[in-house]
């Protein structure tokens, strides 16, 4: 008796899938680890090495697009496809726009802390089995933390870095926000409340 993965298991529709893709010459793309727009849904940060990260960064860069954002994405611009990524709308079915979207943000999260965090939240919002979407979405979010620690956030035009505020002390940030502007009506009943 198996314990394991059955015939009967399959659909006759997941079967004939499987028959069309071996008589293409081809495995599932969804499954296939050699394919660089499939690695974002498939390895962790430390599953990356030079020869993925180039052939990631070839596959792009054979790409084109008439959209100056998807372009800009395409050349290394970390904000240009964190915002791609988030203006995709859920479920995130994957489909070829989710796909390449994905893979141009992956291309920025290797160097970039932002581009890291945003792989990590739509990991977790993507059609994906719940074990490899938790994995992945931590995985890259500590891959975040380690970029951020380190200060590394350039990813290319449009990733500007700020500098961090040196202390959480009240006194010391309204100093630091001097001349910035303050709202009007204060609900929280600070001390100009007039009885």
């Amino acid at each position: 008796m198996s314990c394991g993965y059955n015939d009967k298991d399959i659909t006759p529709m997941q079967r004939e899938h499987e028959r069309g893709a071996r008589r293409r010459g081809r495995s599932d793309p969804r499954q296939s680890a050699d394919d660089p727009f499939g690695y974002w849904r498939q390895l962790a940060p430390e599953d990356f090495d030079r020869r993925r990260r180039a052939k990631l960064a070839g596959s792009i860069s054979r790409l084109g697009s008439i959209f100056p954002n998807w372009q800009a994405a395409m050349a290394g611009d970390a904000s240009a496809a964190i915002g791609i990524v988030l203006r995709l709308r859920p479920p995130f079915h994957i489909s070829g726009r989710v796909n390449l979207a994905m893979s141009l943000l992956l291309n920025c999260a290797f160097e970039n802390a932002s581009a890291a965090l945003v792989l990590s939240y739509a990991l977790t919002r993507m059609h994906l089995a719940r074990i490899t979407r938790i994995r992945l979405a931590v995985s890259w979010l500590s891959h975040h933390r380690r970029l951020a620690r380190s200060g590394r956030n350039i990813g290319g035009a449009g990733a500007g870095r700020r500098k961090p505020r040196t202390s959480r002390d009240p006194a010391r940030i309204d100093a630091d926000c001097e001349g910035e502007l303050q709202p009007v009506y204060d609900p929280s009943g600070g001390p100009d409340d007039a009885a």
